[in-house]
């Protein structure tokens, strides 16, 4: 019964985070009028008060320290905290520039290129269907670019970064929340030199009105609340519950982009999708079968 318990609030705890993601498409699209960078900015400075508190209510506030000592941990935490913010501000970009679509692309192909990286650096085996899957990927992206002239490098950027930042953390001994947070701090310092540069131009919206403050402010809240939420679920739910439920933030996007911001759904670019879902959708299933098994075989 308690493991039941632990099941469902897992997964209520992965909805909520992306939830949180799905809607940050809309959030985001609600201060178009605001420079990415500075939207990028907010994210990280609103993000460390909350994620020291976290640490601190979870006692976590010693490895935090702990990190911050390991000068291999800083290392590694500043190259991925590069592709956090780069990932942040193209995400940003896409949003308040008409190409959400092609963001919402990038994270459902996302999934697909952590297998191929599993295979690559992890030395896992690739199963039939997940084979099948991947060429029905790189199929899908071929169709986009032969039917729009236009390779889908914004989409295959934020997969990247993304796949690359999931596979970096996988591989460091830090855990998540500690790992967040240094990330931001480290992240900061740049960010605000860039926020700087962006009020020498006149183009800060922080402190010019009420409505953008609060805006700007809320960004932190919705980044530190999507990880941890996202963190706490994965100790509860089967790694293939995550795998399923990881759908539903790029596919809120998706709807977001096409009945919210009007954004144009192509012939070529609903092939795309449409081929993409297959892919996930034989993905999901032989991952459904895989973790069946090894459930059967620990039993």
């Amino acid at each position: 019964m308690s493991d039941t318990k632990d099941q469902n609030r897992g997964v209520i705890y992965a909805v909520v985070a992306h939830l949180f993601w799905g809607a940050m498409a809309g959030y985001f699209g609600l201060i178009r009028y605001i420079n990415p960078l500075e939207i990028a900015v907010h994210r990280a400075l609103w993000s460390i008060p909350i994620g020291v508190g976290v640490a601190w209510y979870l006692g976590r506030l010693s490895a935090v320290w702990a990190v911050m000592r390991n000068g291999r941990a800083m290392a590694l935490l500043a190259f991925t905290s590069v592709l956090v913010v780069f990932n942040w501000s193209l995400y940003i970009w896409c949003i308040t520039h008409g190409h959400t679509l092609d963001a919402s692309l990038g994270y459902f192909i996302n999934p697909l290129m952590n297998v191929a990286v599993g295979f690559i650096f992890l030395h896992e085996r690739f199963s039939k269907p997940q084979m099948l899957a991947i060429g029905l990927a790189v199929f899908a992206v071929a169709v986009v670019t032969f039917g729009t002239g236009v390779f889908p490098w914004i989409g295959l950027s934020l997969a990247t970064t993304f796949c690359l930042y999931g596979y970096l953390r996988k591989i460091m001994a830090v855990g998540p929340i500690e790992g967040f947070l240094v990330e931001v701090m480290l992240a900061l310092v740049p960010l605000l030199a860039a926020d700087v540069w962006l009020g020498t131009r006149g183009e800060l919206h922080f402190g010019t009105d009420m409505f953008s403050t609060l805006m700007l402010m809320g960004c932190g809240v919705f980044t530190a609340g999507a990880l941890i939420f996202y963190s706490a679920s994965n100790k509860l739910i089967r790694y293939s519950t995550a795998g399923l439920l990881q759908y539903l933030s790029p596919s809120l996007v998706f709807l977001t982009a096409v009945f919210w911001f009007g954004e144009k759904l192509d012939t070529w670019k609903l092939s795309g999708f449409a081929i993409i879902w297959v892919a996930l959708m034989i993905y999901s299933v032989a991952s459904l079968r895989e973790d069946k098994l090894v459930t059967v075989a620990g039993e």
